[in-house]
C-alpha cells in the first residue's frame, strides 16, 4: 500500500513539473515574439505619403524656424511607447536663394499625440525636381512607387557595382535625355558579414541603346 501511494505521488509530481515546464516555455516564446514585433520597423505597401504622415510631420516641425520639411516618401513605422515614423523629406533652409536637399527624418509621436523630430539623416542630394516644367528638366512622378522601368535600370546598372546590393525604395524623379535618368531612393547593403543597410539617393542612367550606369550616389548620414 505504501509502495502504491509512493508511486502515485511520484507520478503526480512528475505531471505537475511537466505542466509547469510547458507553461514557462510558452510564456517565454510569447514574450520574445512580442518584443520582436514591438521593436521592429514595418514598411508600408506603398511609399506614398498618407494624410496621417503629413499631419504627424506638420506637428513635429510646426515650431521649427530654420527651414521647412516637405514629405516626399513614407518609409515605415515602428511601434514603441507611441510610434516612430521614418519619412524622406525635401528640406529647404530659411535663407536667401536656398538649395533644397533630401533629408530622412524620424518623427516620434507619443501616446498623447505629441510629436517631435527624434533623428535626422542629411545628404548632399539636391532636389532636382521643380514645379516649373522645363524641357530636359527633372519631372516628379505621379507617386513615389518605383516603376518597373526604374527598377530594371537600377538592377542592370548595379550589376557593375561590386561589393553591395541595391534595393529601390522610392522613385524621386525622372529626366529625359538621350535616354532617361532616374533619381531613386535606395537601401544599399554592403556584401560583408553582419553588414547594415543604409539609405542613399542614387542617380541611374538608362540609355536608348540599353546601356545603364550609376551616375551619382548620395548617402544619407547622421548629422547629430
Amino acid at each position: 500500500m505504501k509502495k502504491l501511494f509512493a508511486l502515485l505521488l511520484a507520478a503526480m509530481v512528475g505531471i505537475s513539473l511537466a505542466l509547469c515546464s510547458c507553461d514557462d516555455e510558452v510564456k517565454t516564446d510569447d514574450n520574445k515574439g512580442n518584443q520582436q514585433i514591438a521593436g521592429g520597423w514595418t514598411a508600408p505597401d506603398s511609399p506614398a505619403v498618407t494624410k496621417e504622415v503629413k499631419d504627424v510631420l506638420a506637428k513635429a516641425t510646426e515650431t521649427l524656424t530654420g527651414g521647412t520639411y516637405e514629405p516626399v516618401a513614407y518609409l515605415g513605422s515602428q511601434v514603441v511607447a507611441g510610434t516612430n515614423y521614418r519619412i524622406l523629406c525635401k528640406y529647404t533652409p530659411a535663407t536667401k536663394n536656398p538649395t533644397s536637399k533630401y533629408v530622412l527624418v524620424t518623427v516620434y509621436e507619443d501616446l498623447d499625440g505629441n510629436a517631435s523630430l527624434s533623428g535626422i539623416l542629411n545628404s548632399d542630394a539636391e532636389v532636382l525636381v521643380t514645379d516649373e516644367v522645363i524641357d530636359g528638366g527633372w519631372t516628379a512622378p505621379a507617386t513615389p512607387d518605383v516603376t518597373d522601368e526604374a527598377a530594371e535600370a537600377l538592377l542592370a546598372a548595379a550589376k557593375n557595382a561590386v561589393g553591395a546590393t541595391y534595393n529601390p525604395v522610392a522613385l524621386l524623379g525622372t529626366q529625359v535625355v538621350a535616354g532617361t535618368n532616374y533619381s531613386i531612393l535606395c537601401e544599399i547593403t554592403p556584401v560583408t558579414e553582419n553588414a547594415e543597410a543604409h539609405y542613399a539617393v542614387v542617380i541611374v542612367y538608362s540609355g536608348a541603346d540599353g546601356s545603364t550606369s550609376i551616375l551619382e550616389t548620395y548617402d544619407l548620414t547622421d548629422i547629430g
